[in-house]
């Protein structure tokens, strides 16, 4: 069977909107009300790269007669991972460094009402709301996903070297339960 032609190719991918392009997108983050915790707005300029999150069902096997039978078992998530530039304010990363606070307590070990705690002051968890949307060609918004109940569960070093030029980043892991497409 032959190839069909690329102009034919080309003029379907156009008059189809085109393809996603990889590097056209923007990512929120928004942690718990109080203490506000969302990552400044700027975040959706300094986010460098992320990824739009994967779901597995494991599968769950039931050996009948010496031969394991696969049944869909439960869906799972890998952690979402965020690359950051760093901004000269540290702002971002601050904010990140204080929800990890509220999550695990002071940086000596110490927990209080305030540092620590799974429920915060307000009555809500220490979880937060991510979105990744793709941005069409035209500048529009095209589909977007949302995080549900992310939290971060590490952030990275960053290195600091006379040798090196560019920009600062660093990667954000985040824990998360669900996430759903818009």
């Amino acid at each position: 069977m032959a190839l069909p032609l690329i102009s034919s190719f080309k003029s379907k991918l156009a008059n189809g909107g085109g393809a996603a392009r990889p590097n056209l997108f923007k990512v929120s983050i928004k942690g718990s009300v109080k203490p506000d915790l969302s990552v400044p707005i700027i975040a959706e300029l300094l986010v460098k790269g992320t990824s739009i999150p994967a779901g597995t069902i494991a599968a769950a096997p039931l050996t009948y007669g010496g031969r394991p039978i696969k049944y869909a078992g439960f869906r799972t998530y890998e952690n979402w991972t965020t690359t950051i530039i760093n901004d000269e304010d540290f702002a971002i990363r601050m904010k990140i460094q204080e929800w990890m606070r509220q999550i695990s307590g002071q940086l000596d070990g110490g927990r209080d009402k305030t540092y620590g705690v799974y429920v915060n002051k307000a009555g809500s968890y220490n979880e937060g709301t991510g979105t990744v949307t793709q941005v069409n060609k035209n500048g529009s918004d095209g589909e977007s996903y949302t995080i549900n109940n992310i939290w971060p569960t590490s952030i990275a070093e960053m290195t600091v070297d006379w040798s090196t030029d560019g920009f600062m980043e660093y990667a954000v892991e985040w824990c998360f339960d669900t996430w759903k497409h818009n």
